[in-house]
């Protein structure tokens, strides 16, 4: 049976992709969703001489890029200059702009490629030895773990906004592919272990999400800061959003009610 949340009914405020893992993305009026939103994650840039996946976990200049899809490649803005990802000097374009030989890729199925990440509380600017990450990809998935979406409330990035600072709770910082319209700040933390029905979609809402060191990146006209991960591992577990995973393919529009089951 599908419920609301005393009565209310929730909606999709804002829809997200990321063509780049770690770039800026774009905001979508509407999307088809299958296993994940089409052309999420679909490339990623590795170090060439790591053979590292590079992430603003550790590599906070990626937050400058934008990325955006037109056709069947990805337009990647740095600055006031634009690159194709089909154009013949695009690696070199991006290893002159991040200061290290790298290369622009896609998945391919059955590869493993790893990150490195960081678990900390904000108190550490960054850790001397970090975690290497692992995980498989495959042809039309995407370079990320654990779910395919992130979800987070809008109630819970206006206390964040109010409680912490200004920018604290912009909505880039944490990087969702669903913006809901709610109430309740973490409102969104009971709806682990239902599924969400949007639009002609069902989704499965798997766990709370862990936030790491990106919220403390800076970017656009925002310094770095490690005070939103502070207030969250101090007040709420370090977790904000929730990660999920679609069960029935569909449409999903902004505007979109939200019924949880």
């Amino acid at each position: 049976m599908a419920l609301t949340t005393l009565g209310r009914k929730m909606s999709v405020k804002q829809l997200w992709r990321y063509p780049v893992k770690s770039l800026q993305g774009e905001q979508l009026d509407s999307t088809e969703l299958s296993d994940a939103i089409p052309g999420d994650r679909v490339w990623g840039i590795i170090d060439l001489e790591t053979n590292l996946l590079l992430s603003a976990k550790r590599v906070p200049k990626l937050l400058e890029g934008h990325a955006r899809i037109i056709g069947d490649h990805c337009i990647i803005t740095i600055g006031r200059n634009e690159i194709s990802s089909q154009e013949p000097n695009v690696d070199e374009k991006l290893s002159n702009w991040l200061g290290r030989d790298a290369m622009l890729i896609q998945p391919v199925s059955g590869e493993t490629r790893s990150i490195e990440i960081e678990w900390d509380d904000g108190s550490v600017e960054t850790p001397e030895d970090p975690n290497i990450f692992e995980f498989s990809t495959s042809p039309g998935w995407f370079f990320d773990s654990s779910s395919s979406l992130h979800l987070i409330g809008t109630a819970t990035l206006d206390l964040l906004e109010k409680r912490v600072g200004k920018g604290s709770g912009d909505v880039r910082r944490f990087r969702p592919n669903i913006v809901a319209q709610t109430d309740e700040p973490f409102e969104e933390n009971n709806w682990v272990d239902k599924d969400l029905l949007i639009g002609s979609t069902e989704i499965h809402v798997k766990k709370r999400t862990d936030r790491c060191i990106v919220i403390t990146r800076a970017f656009d006209k925002y310094e770095s800061s490690r005070a939103t991960l502070r207030y969250l591992a101090e007040n709420h577990d370090r977790e904000a959003g929730i990660s999920m995973n679609p069960v029935k393919a569909g449409l999903i529009s902004v505007g979109d009610q939200i019924e949880i089951c």
